[in-house]
Parts: structure tokens; C-alpha cells; sequence
């Protein structure tokens, strides 16, 4: 995300290109946002799932279409709300440097990780976990 700094005069690597190129990328870059917040609600909130449980004779009063539209509203209101998060954090939050986001890699992000994988991995060995 660094090289393309939306709060500068030009739009890094994108000056380069005028107006269908330009779209091309700006389209890119908001459709693999939409798809990224469609992974997280399938994977995160439950999909299509309301968040209130509903018996199966309450759904099989209404015709399936209307169930699949009922399905297909939860589905985009997840959407839509992970969408509105994902704005919200990419306006709010400030931008790294480069040197500070090597630092923040090498000296945070690496160890984290390296002990996580250590942990885990003890705790699979000795608590005799089976995959």
C-alpha cells in the first residue's frame, strides 16, 4: 500500500497512466476489497446466516425464493459492514514509513510470529494433539 499514498499530490506508480488504465486499477483495487470483506463474512460471521436462530418450521412457511432473498440480505448487510470497517481503518490509521514498517516487520511481526509457531508446535507435541 506504501507506494500508492492516496494523501499525496499524485497517486504514486499511477501517475503513470491516464484515464481507462487508471479506472482499471482503481476498479481492481475496490473489487478485491469487496471480495476480501466476502471472505471475511463467509469465514468470520457465518455467511449467508442469520445471527438469530430460526426454526425449520418457520422457514418452510415462506416460498424458497424468498428464503434464498432473506439469505442474500443478511449476506450483504455483513458485506456492506465489513466494507464500511475496512474504509474506516484504511482512512484512520496513518501511514507507515518505510523505515518505520521494516522496523515494525523485522523487530515485531518475525518474532511474534516465530514464537507463535513455537508455542503452537510445543503445545501439539506435549499435549499429543493428533491432526
Amino acid at each position: 500500500d506504501l507506494p500508492e499514498a492516496e494523501s499525496e499530490l499524485v497517486a504514486g506508480y499511477q501517475v503513470e497512466y491516464s484515464a481507462t488504465p487508471y479506472l482499471l486499477f482503481m476498479f481492481g483495487e475496490y473489487l478485491n476489497i469487496v471480495l476480501m470483506c466476502a471472505m471475511m463474512t463467509i469465514l468470520f460471521l457465518g455467511g449467508w446466516h442469520g445471527f438469530f436462530p430460526v426454526s425449520a418450521d418457520f422457514v418452510n412457511m415462506f416460498p424458497e425464493w424468498i428464503v434464498n432473498l432473506g439469505h442474500l440480505a443478511w449476506f450483504m448487510a455483513k458485506l456492506v459492514v465489513f466494507f464500511f470497517l475496512f474504509a474506516l481503518v484504511k482512512a484512520v490509521v496513518p501511514r507507515y514509513r518505510y523505515d518505520q514498517l521494516m522496523r515494525l516487520g523485522w523487530k515485531i511481526f518475525l518474532p511474534t510470529a516465530l514464537a507463535a509457531v513455537v508455542i503452537v508446535g510445543g503445545y501439539v507435541v506435549y499435549a499429543g494433539v493428533q491432526a
